[in-house]
């Protein structure tokens, strides 16, 4: 058989000459027990196989344990041994199929603490950047509109000081027939514009009241021309986590800033330098802020505006163009998983408002707007010319008004600092519980200063308590802003949060046409003591706690008028 050339010849071995011979797996192998464990391996039907013709049987032996791979040489997965089964068709079970290739998708992982998360969703805050430097300009105007002004050497009325108000109406009225008609960043761009035109006028002249008014229209036609669409656009571009920081943020801290800012430089302008007609004016000085705000608001506008992906649906039913959008408002920017459940959430909202009819959303919104109208009103009455002119009231007495700057500028401050308080607490405490404590401290303090208003003893204790009151009010009035933000429904959303808006501009012109005096001082801190405190019930029974909620379940809470949880 040696010498047939007909016969199968050997095989060569596998590796290299010099590597020992290993016994091939299936064969069987003298010593070796078919009562193994590798008996019961699939394939084997208890009986060793028959050796295959022209291969002789191999003597086996153990192999050695560790034996390196030669170089070069890769040995087959499990080997040794290796063990192939049986052929298809004779028992053995065919191999499985491969698994086809899914979409991977990215999961990005971020540290639960508030700077990972603020650096996540930066770009949101971004999206809205440019609203905020105009109701910082709108800021310095309502100041200035209050009595926070240099000495003006020209003929003033009451309109004078309400023009700004006036124009905060004209350009509410005109949002409402822009509402997701012109894009967002146009309609800011625009107005950015327009306040810095306004702020060039008023540093260009000086005591020009022509200009000082026209500067006031300018600027208040941009701020009632951008609050409606950019407070609905904080909502719509905000995870339900950042909502209340953002819109709080960018709307009643920005002008609580703007205020501060203008009472700080008025206050010290006139503490340190004597009145000149011609020396360079704090009109002028306003005039040049504004003038710079409007130029950073035109860059960020241009630059880092995104439009709402909820609109990009609703209107275009453009999704690609609202994953774009989505991506681009979280760091870093790639379309991840979150990215895919904040377009679904997206698409709910949308099925829940497209369900309601305009005569539905209206008749749902009207008892929200009655609510927010009411707070925003309550607002009003703690930054009037009534409480400056009660804190002048309660030290000339018993100080040298040389020294009233520092008042003055503690009267910006405590408001600016509830304001921000408040704002980055909105997420933790929530909206509803801030408001509650403020309106009662505020409600509680106006009843004692109107009870000691004439009484001069006590006039340390009145100055000293107008500064609480502000600082309480900017606690309890900053989660109106994502009230706003959040509650009316989305197709008659931007028209009522600019009819939300016009309501607190007639409240301000309302009160400026009322004449300060020392009747009239007390008369005033009763009724607000008097309405704070209604307030304070109205809020604890019909005003709900919309935390960390999205835009749909912050919507069906609004709908409901009695909501007593906190």
């Amino acid at each position: 058989m040696g010498d047939d050339k007909f016969a199968s010849q050997e095989p060569p071995p596998m590796g290299f000459a010099s590597a020992p011979e290993y016994p091939q797996p299936g064969y069987p192998q003298p010593g070796h027990s078919w009562d193994s464990p590798h008996s019961r391996q699939p394939g084997y039907s208890g009986y060793p196989p028959a050796p295959q013709q022209g291969y002789p049987p191999q003597l086996g032996f153990p192999p050695p344990q560790g034996y390196p791979a030669q170089q070069g040489y890769n040995p087959q997965q499990g080997y040794p041994p290796q063990y192939y089964g049986s052929s298809t068709g004779y028992g053995g079970p065919p191999p499985p199929p491969l698994p086809h290739p899914t979409q991977q998708t990215v999961n990005v992982v971020v540290n639960g603490g508030w700077y990972s998360r603020n650096q996540k969703n930066k770009p949101q805050s971004n999206a809205v950047g440019g609203a905020a430097l105009i109701f910082v300009s709108g800021g310095m105007n309502i100041a200035w509109s209050i009595g926070f002004h240099g000495t003006l050497f020209y003929a003033t009325n009451k309109h004078t000081f309400l023009a700004w108000f006036i124009g905060g109406i004209i350009g509410s009225v005109l949002s409402c027939f822009l509402t997701n008609k012109v894009a967002k960043k146009h309609v800011l761009i625009f107005s950015a514009t327009l306040v810095m035109i306004g702020g060039i006028v008023v540093a260009s002249t000086k005591h020009n009241a022509a200009a000082n008014m026209a500067g006031s229209y300018l600027d208040g036609i941009a701020n009632g021309l951008v609050f409606a669409p950019f407070m609905a656009l904080a909502g719509e571009v905000a995870v339900p986590y950042m909502r209340g920081l953002i819109s709080a943020s960018i709307e009643q801290m920005c002008f609580g800033l703007g205020i501060f800012v203008q009472i700080v430089y008025i206050s010290a302008w006139m503490d340190e330098t004597y009145p000149s007609k011609d020396s360079f004016s704090p009109e002028m000085v306003k005039g040049v802020l504004s003038a710079v705000y409007g130029l950073f608001a035109v860059i960020i506008g241009s630059l880092l505006c995104i439009e709402s992906p909820v609109i990009m649906l609703a209107t275009k039913n453009d999704e690609p163009g609202a994953i774009d959008a989505l991506r681009r408002l979280q760091r870093p920017y790639t379309v991840t998983n979150e990215t895919f459940e904040q377009l679904a959430e997206h698409k709910r909202y949308l099925a829940h408002n497209k369900n309601l009819s305009m005569g539905q959303s209206i008749c749902q919104a009207i008892p929200t707007f009655i609510r927010l109208m009411f707070l925003r009103a309550l607002n009003v009455l703690s930054i009037t010319k009534f409480l400056p002119l009660t804190l002048a009231y309660s030290f000339m007495y018993w100080t040298e008004l040389s020294g009233s700057w520092a008042w003055f500028c503690g009267f910006g401050l405590c408001r600016w600092m509830g304001n921000f308080i408040a704002t980055f607490s909105m997420e933790s405490a929530g909206r509803k519980k801030p408001t509650v404590v403020g309106l009662f401290v505020c409600g509680v303090l106006a009843f004692v200063i109107a009870g000691q208003y004439n009484l001069f003893n006590y006039n340390t204790g009145n100055g000293i308590m107008v500064l609480i009151i502000e600082l309480f009010a900017g606690v309890a009035f900053t989660a109106t802003s994502p009230y706003l933000a959040e509650a009316y429904p989305l197709g008659v959303k931007q028209h009522f949060i600019a009819f939300t808006f016009i309501a607190e501009m007639l409240v301000f012109i309302a009160i400026g046409l009322i004449d300060w005096g020392y009747s009239t001082g007390p008369n005033y801190f009763y009724a607000m003591g008097g309405l704070y405190i209604f307030g304070f019930v109205f809020v604890i029974f019909c005003l709900p706690e919309t935390r960390r909620t999205n835009l749909r379940e912050a919507q069906v809470k609004f709908s409901r008028f009695i909501n007593t949880a906190f």
